[in-house]
């Protein structure tokens, strides 16, 4: 009896450090990516205030968001597979490490040079952060948990993606600009420390080898790409070279699928990866839908401080209700599934977006926030509290264990694309001038219409009830 009660004892104890472990683990990565949640919203509060000091062009601070957006786009999808290959935890702390060096590089910096350096330097260590930490937490929890430990994440990072434009708004409105990139870096500083203690030592993957020549592709398709839209739309190129660009681009992205092709299971993109409808749907949706999110948490406070003439305090307040309703509904999103099934929570969140960009049009010079500008937030924040945790569990869901990096950093990378293409076509907007309010409605417009194409992108994904994630071998 007493070897039975011994080897109870002992099955307990080994559960209860593994919760505690899992704990630790959540708080570690959802930490760390709050860090990449907040670090672009943040920017965007800050943006005409930037400009204003350092005497900036509205191109120069259109590159101020791309430089942060292009490693993410081109070095996601890297990152993965290095986790994959080296380790998972390694790769984390490494990602944090570059961040914090990044924020503190673009709070000292004294040009434009130097900010855009600390910009591009936090996008690459964000690129290193995010699939990683969703990667570890698919490990971690069992898969009764790993919807709820998705959402827990989900709202982390909403809640500091939306927390960070008010803390700039306040910081703006009684100091400098470069106050908030210098409390990134001390949290940065923060999240390494508990990065270190709390995340699990798990072995390097010997079979698992990086695919550098599609990372090369992707740099320089993706940089072109970029290059090329942001100079059509801010006008520091002629048309003819800036399509150049485009058609440069596109040629280096469809080598990439060659080489991709060719490079068979080591590829960073794998073809067998492209065969699932979950995949190929996740995807699309994730392109359509993170353009237009991206768009209104860039232009947003942009316009109601250059356009509406509001304060930076009240800009960076906008968001709050993004905050709380993402931080509520989030965790709920394993039993939302339950109760709608894989697709349904995707097309009404998209659809949800789709109507908060449609309210934005409301929005104009003599524009107040509760009437005006609240409508088209709130909207914003029952769309996304819907969208990111089912989101996440089905692209974990679509792969195998030992792949799930890979999955993860394809899904980030593809976000990062979309929003990408958006910031490198609202160049129109941030000209500022009599134009700015047009041409916010242009940009809000498309961006409806492709939250529209979002949700239809959803009925590729296979139907069927939700199902948390598991692993197949």
């Amino acid at each position: 009896m007493s070897t039975a009660l011994g080897s109870d004892g002992a099955v307990a104890l080994a559960q209860r450090t593994r919760l505690e472990g899992g704990a630790q683990l959540l708080v570690a990565t959802s930490l760390a990516s709050s860090l990449a949640f907040a670090s672009g919203s943040l920017a965007a509060v800050s943006l005409a205030a930037i400009g204003q000091d350092l005497a900036l062009t509205p191109l120069e601070l259109q590159w101020l968001v791309n430089a942060e957006l292009l490693p993410l786009a081109a070095f996601t999808l890297t990152a993965g597979g290095l986790g994959d290959r080296f380790g998972r935890r390694p790769v984390f702390i490494l990602g944090i490490a570059l961040f914090g060096a990044g924020a503190l590089l673009s709070a000292l910096a004294g040009a434009w040079a130097a900010l855009l350096l600390g910009r591009l330097v936090c996008g690459l260590g964000e690129a290193l952060i995010l699939p990683n930490a969703l990667s570890m937490l698919g490990e971690a929890f069992p898969s009764d948990r790993k919807a709820r430990a998705v959402g827990v994440w989900s709202a982390a990072g909403a809640v500091a993606g939306a927390a960070a434009p008010g803390l700039a708004g306040v910081v703006l409105e009684h100091g400098s600009w470069r106050t908030p990139f210098l409390i990134l870096a001390a949290v940065a500083v923060l999240a390494l420390f508990v990065a270190v203690l709390w995340t699990p030592r798990g072995g390097a993957r010997s079979a698992v080898q990086v695919d550098w020549p599609g990372a090369g592709l992707s740099v320089l398709g993706l940089g072109a790409l970029g290059w090329g839209l942001t100079s059509l739309t801010g006008g520091a190129a002629s048309g003819a070279l800036s399509m150049t660009a485009i058609m440069f681009a596109l040629l280096v992205l469809g080598a990439l699928v060659v080489v991709e092709r060719r490079q068979g299971r080591r590829a960073m993109l794998p073809p067998w990866l492209l065969a699932s409808r979950d995949v190929i749907g996740a995807n699309l949706f994730t392109a359509l839908l993170y353009g237009p999110f991206t768009a209104m948490l860039t232009l947003l406070p942009f316009v109601m401080i250059q356009g509406a003439m509001l304060s930076p305090v009240v800009a960076g307040a906008a968001f709050i209700p993004l905050q709380i309703l993402i931080t509520v509904i989030s965790p709920m999103a394993g039993r939302i599934c339950q109760g709608l099934g894989r697709r349904a929570p995707l097309i009404l969140g998209g659809l949800m977006v789709g109507a908060g960009c449609l309210a934005a049009l409301r929005i104009d010079a003599d524009a107040a926030y509760w009437p005006d500008i609240f409508p088209a937030v709130l909207l914003l924040a029952l769309g996304m509290g819907l969208v990111v945790a089912p989101l996440s569990t089905l692209v974990l869901t679509s792969v195998d264990t030992d792949h799930a990096g890979t999955a993860a950093g394809v899904n980030s990378s593809v976000a990062r694309v979309g929003s990408l293409v958006a910031v490198a076509l609202i160049g129109g907007v941030l000209q500022g001038g009599p134009g700015l309010i047009p041409a916010f409605h242009l940009a809000m417009a498309v961006a409806a219409g492709s939250c529209g194409l979002a949700a239809l992108a959803v009925l590729i994904v296979e139907p069927g009830p939700h199902t948390d994630f598991i692993p197949r071998d």
